[in-house]
């Protein structure tokens, strides 16, 4: 068993070093795996997963799956003594990977916790590499890893063995994993796991077809006007005036968007929740009016720039916004969709130079079920599909690869996508892209595909920066105000020092301003001098330490703030790394303070 062992740490060597040809000696789904997580580009040395939910988005995952969780613990609790594990961990996930309980050994925990082995964490290949619990979403059967089957360095410690808890159609509604440090003990417990997840199973089941009854008794009874869901929110009344628009069985989720107008009612039979009664609104949220989302402009000239838009919006053409970083492209590409004739279709919007090219293919085309390894069993709708009859909106389009441009060169072209090992799909939708660098520079570097530049370069917008409508600095301080229900009796001198700087991050830069002011000062007015410390603080965001005046900022505003504000910037603190997931660059850059200062703000206030 050494040397067996000793030889996969080699392959795993050979193969994270580029050597792609050293997973071919593993077992098939193992390899596969490995070949996976290279073409996503997932990090072996990851030190956080990307993916981890808020503690409110836990909390919501958690209530929802309440009665999943209470049966396992309920079964885990009655065999727990059959098992003979060595430093356990037991895990429940959700269909998507996403753990919502755990115990166990409290040892083994600790260590799990060094690298987010935790409640609120997806475990799925793309998000950690290689993992049974990961194998087992996509295969639907138990799976077993080893320890040095692992594609990510952190995982190589433990062995894992996972099962997946069906529902009556076969489909995953959840996995139970078990997990254990340093040694091989829960791939002997593989057996007594099946059999637990098919005990979880039956009572679910069971549970379900009883709701169903109750839920179709209800229909017969009331025959309702409404669209009715089961507790999964599958259709399972439709009315008549409804029947082409939606689908039985298919999930309510499918006809919501973030700009769908909805209610919904819960349905109980002897205090026990059945389903659901949904209405769904179709009515535009801005139907007889100019819409606008962003801050009321007092520019003449961006009024101006703003009646050019509405008229652009008017057309079919596609439209390019160039502008520099923080000027509000995606603000704009919301006016333009409201202003249209789709404006009653979905606005989808992707940025283009978030995600690694492989990821962008299947995120923009989609793909067939069982495309690839790691794929999603039932397939995924691409954004160009979700889009049909609306708006796309592609931002940063000059960081897509040629590959990728010839693509979506031939959506546009011949209007159907072709989803990964799927059929061609008929598309219709209104095109925007945004760059903040020249296409026009780049086409002529043979940086950007010049037939594609002619495509989407029809109607040309260049957004004028903040620096060249400065009357909008006290629009924008007086929104900001509004929103914290902030009552300032010193906006005159705040606007004043405000209009003496470029913002060469534009209205981004300015906003993050505010904010570090409103941490700092809500309760008190600070000097000019203070007032041009944070500003300069956030204008060299992202570098090394401030120096000179702007290098005792922090020190300074410690020392003044009374002890209710320092209060507040904990609270402050806390609620940005949370949204970050303590990711500290993305904290620091969004807090426009170094990394150094926020490693240090976190060891004083014990945020960890």
């Amino acid at each position: 068993m050494g040397a067996e062992h000793m030889q996969n740490q080699q392959l795993w060597k050979q193969f994270i070093s580029g050597n792609r040809f050293a997973a071919d000696m593993l077992d098939t789904k193992i390899a596969e795996s490995w070949k996976f997580c290279s073409r996503a580009e997932v990090d072996p040395y990851l030190s956080k997963p990307q993916k981890i939910l808020s503690a409110a988005e836990l909390l919501n995952k958690q209530q929802q799956y309440s009665k999943l969780i209470e049966i396992v613990k309920e079964q885990i609790k009655r065999i727990e003594s059959s098992f003979i594990l060595e430093k356990p961990v037991f895990i429940l996930t959700d269909e998507n990977g996403n753990i919502l309980w755990r115990d166990g050994n409290l040892q083994a925990q600790e260590h799990a916790n060094e690298f987010y082995f935790r409640e609120g964490t997806m475990w799925t290949e793309l998000n950690v590499g290689t993992n049974a619990i990961g194998i087992a979403l996509r295969t639907k059967r138990d799976e077993h890893v080893t320890s040095d089957e692992h594609y990510a360095y952190a995982s190589r410690q433990w062995s894992c063995s996972a099962s997946p808890i069906l529902d009556e159609e076969g489909d995953v509604l959840g996995v139970l994993d078990i997990s254990t440090l340093y040694n091989d003990s829960a791939k002997d417990a593989l057996l007594l796991l099946t059999l637990l997840t098919q005990r979880i199973s039956n009572v679910l089941i069971r549970e379900e077809l009883e709701r169903r009854k109750e839920l179709l008794q209800y229909c017969v009874l009331h025959q309702p006007n409404e669209l009715l869901c089961d507790t999964h929110f599958k259709l399972v009344s439709v009315p008549e005036k409804d029947s082409e628009r939606f689908e039985l069985g298919s999930d309510i989720h499918n006809y919501i968007d973030t700009k769908t107008i909805y209610k919904s009612e819960k349905i109980y039979f002897k205090n026990k929740l059945i389903g659901y009664k949904m209405h769904i609104f179709t009515k535009s949220p801005h139907p007889n009016k100019f819409y606008y989302p962003g801050v009321p402009t007092a520019n003449k000239a961006y009024s101006q720039f703003l009646e050019r838009i509405l008229k652009l919006a008017s057309s079919n053409l596609p439209i390019h916004l160039f502008g520099e970083s923080g000027t509000g492209k995606e603000v704009l590409a919301r006016t333009i969709h409201y202003n249209s004739a789709v404006k009653e279709g979905p606005l989808v919007a992707i940025n283009c130079g978030a995600l690694s090219q492989n990821l962008l293919e299947s995120e923009l085309f989609g793909y067939a079920p069982g495309a690839f390894t790691g794929s999603n069993a039932k397939g995924q709708k691409g954004k160009i599909e979700q889009a049909d009859g609306g708006t796309l909106f592609l931002d940063e389009i000059e960081s897509m690869s040629s590959q990728m441009q010839t693509a979506l060169l031939r959506v546009i072209e011949e209007k159907r996508v072709v989803p990964i090992n799927g059929e061609p799909r008929k598309v219709s939708f209104r095109l925007i892209t945004a760059s903040n660098r020249d296409l026009r520079s780049l086409v002529q570097q043979k940086k950007f595909r010049e037939d594609l530049f002619y495509r989407i370069y029809v109607c040309p917008v260049q957004i004028p920066p903040l620096r060249e409508r400065k009357e909008d600095l006290q629009q924008l301080i007086t929104a900001f105000c509004k929103k914290k229900k902030w009552h300032l009796s010193w906006q005159d001198e705040l606007y004043a020092i405000s209009q003496t700087y470029s913002w060469y991050g534009n209205i981004r830069e300015f906003n993050n301003f505010l904010e570090r002011l409103y941490l700092f000062y809500e309760l008190q007015q600070p000097t000019s001098t203070q007032i041009r410390q944070l500003i300069e603080a956030g204008a060299i965001c992202g570098s090394k330490e401030p120096t000179g005046e702007t290098a005792g900022l922090t020190k300074v505003a410690e020392h003044t703030l009374p002890l209710q504000s320092q209060s507040k910037e904990v609270k402050k603190l806390q609620k940005v790394l949370e949204q970050n997931h303590y990711h500290i660059s993305k904290t620091a850059a969004e807090l426009c303070i170094s990394r150094t200062t926020l490693y240090r703000k976190m060891k004083k206030y014990g945020l960890r």
